[in-house]
This record gives structure tokens, sequence and C-alpha cells, in this order.
């Protein structure tokens, strides 16, 4: 590379960083409404959890809640493990955190297999900005083989009714997505579900499957790898709460396999400066991810950016 593009290059990474790189609070957060799931996915490495199913306490949300509504962070995503709309409180959980923090961006995941007309009029009456459909599949065979299950045309059956109520109300919210996780067993029904979900008023997401931190390595995500790995932004960026208030560095910690912090003594602040966090941060700057287990064989960096540049001293 010449000087000239490197100096480009070098330009870009700085104007980027800004986004991807916070020391004071995270700009994404995740929390955990509860880890309980109805599905089985074959990309999912449920089958090894060990941790317990539960449900967040409320007392412990509302204090999150609190810091979040100070900090304003850009993003909060009511997912992590699990199926939110199982969590009993999940429409509380909602209104609490669009009352505390009404500028953050509020997103939930949901498979849609238990959005019934009811829980849709509940969503339609909150406040939250996106709701994400993980279908993840485009016919009933394929559906069956990801996912576990035979409710397919059940699960098209509810988002094409909220799609409708919300259209009847003459909503434009929430923003609405609609993913097909990328794999061996879906890469041929790309074509399909976009011209499914084409003539819809929502975002068609093709994501590639992650291996979990290494733990589903025979999961073929297809992803197109970087030549060249690089310190994952997550670890500046984004914080990953657990139901029972336990924080986990990485997204991908499914199983409390790299927990650095518990909010039911700490405040998010507190964690996110923590020596552990930091000491992670540390070793991917240092290219020594291979030392961390959830970081050592994961794929899950390259979905983030580059924004890094190499000095004589490492990563900067």
């Amino acid at each position: 590379m010449s000087l000239k593009s490197q100096a480009k290059t070098l330009v870009k990474n700085k104007a980027v960083r800004s986004a991807e790189i916070n020391p004071d609070f995270p700009t994404r957060i995740n929390i955990e409404p509860t880890n309980q799931c109805n599905l089985r996915c074959n990309m999912c490495p449920r089958k090894d959890l060990t941790r317990p199913v539960g449900e967040i306490d409320l007392d412990l949300f509302d204090k999150i809640a609190e810091e979040i509504s100070r900090q304003a962070p850009a993003e909060v995503r009511l997912h992590k493990d699990g199926e939110p709309l199982k969590a009993p409180h999940i429409f509380e959980l909602i209104d609490r955190i669009k009352e505390a923090a009404p500028s953050t961006l509020l997103n939930m995941d949901t498979n849609a297999l238990l959005l019934d007309e009811e829980k849709a009029e509940k969503i339609l009456d909150s406040k939250l900005d996106v709701l994400l459909f993980s279908v993840n599949a485009a016919t009933a065979e394929t559906y069956k083989k990801v996912r576990g299950s035979t409710k397919y045309d059940e699960v098209i059956t509810n988002i094409e009714r909220f799609l409708a109520m919300r259209t009847e109300r003459g909503y434009v919210w929430p923003k609405v997505k609609v993913q097909l996780i990328v794999m061996a067993e879906t890469r041929n029904e790309i074509g399909l579900f976009r011209e499914q979900w084409g003539p819809h008023d929502v975002d068609v997401l093709l994501i590639p499957a992650i291996n979990w931190g290494g733990h589903r390595p025979e999961v073929q995500s297809l992803m197109q790898m970087p030549k060249k790995r690089y310190p994952c932004t997550f670890l500046w960026n984004s914080f990953s709460i657990n139901w029972d208030g336990k924080v986990s560095f990485c997204n991908v910690d499914f199983d409390h396999l790299g927990v650095i912090g518990d909010l039911n003594h700490q405040t998010i602040a507190e964690v996110w400066k923590s020596p552990g966090f930091e000491r992670f941060r540390e070793l991917h700057k240092q290219g020594r991810w291979g030392e961390i287990d959830l970081c050592r064989d994961c794929n899950y960096w390259a979905y983030t950016r580059n924004v890094w540049y190499p000095s004589p001293k490492g990563w900067k």
C-alpha cells in the first residue's frame, strides 16, 4: 500500500473510531429479559447451556434503567439469549426503558411464535422503536431443519397480522426488520426470502451465522472473513447484561463463560471501566485474543469494522 493510501486509510479509521470506541459508557446495551426459549435451533448453543434459566427482576431492571436515563446510550436491545416474549413483564420493561430514556433507540428481537393479536396490540401501544423478526427460513421444510419446529405457517401469519395491524393504525413505528441467518441450510433460500418480504414495509436482513465463540464450529456460517484479524470493537461499545444481573464481556457468552461483573452490586459504569474489562481490551489490542477462551476461535469479531491501524506499539 502506498503512503498516500495508508494516509487515507488512517483518516477513515479515525473518522469512525468515535462511533465505535467509547471509554466512558457503552453506546449499545443488551439486556436479557429472560433466557427461556420456545425453540431449539440448530445454530444455537442452548444444548450446552448449564447456567440457570429465569427472568430479570423488576427492581434490578429499574436500577439499570435509572443509570441508562442518566447516560442515554444510543441503543438498548431487549434481547440476549432466549425469547423476550416469554418474559412475563416484557411490556413493562419496554415502557420503563422508554420512560427513563426516551431518546434511546429501543430494539427487541422475537421469533414471533408467541406474537398473538393481544401481544401485537401491546407492542403497537408501546414506544418500541425497532422490532426484529428472526424467521431464518423461507419454507416450512427449511424452518423445521433450522428451527426444529413445524410452526412456520403460524409464524408467518403472526408477522403478517402484526404488519396489517400497524398499517391499519397508520403507524410507521416500530420499524420492522425480518431476518434470515445465512448458513448452509438457508443459502439457497436467499432469493425466495427477499421475494417473500420485499413487498412488505420491512427491512430484509441477511445475517451470516456466528459460531458462538467457537462453541458451534459445525455451523457453516459462510461469512467472508477479513484476511487479517483485528481487535473486536464490541469490547469498546457493547455491554451485555444477563437476566440475573451478571455482566458478560461479550454478547456471545451464552453460559456465563465470560462474566466480568454483577449489576446487583455494581453500576454499568463501574463494570465498563473495571480492571476485568480492561484486561480483555488490552489483550485484544496486543493481538492476544488467543488467550481468551470465548475469543480464540470466534468469528463474531468480523461483524465489527476495522477502526484500528498498526503502530510500533501495537494497536491503539
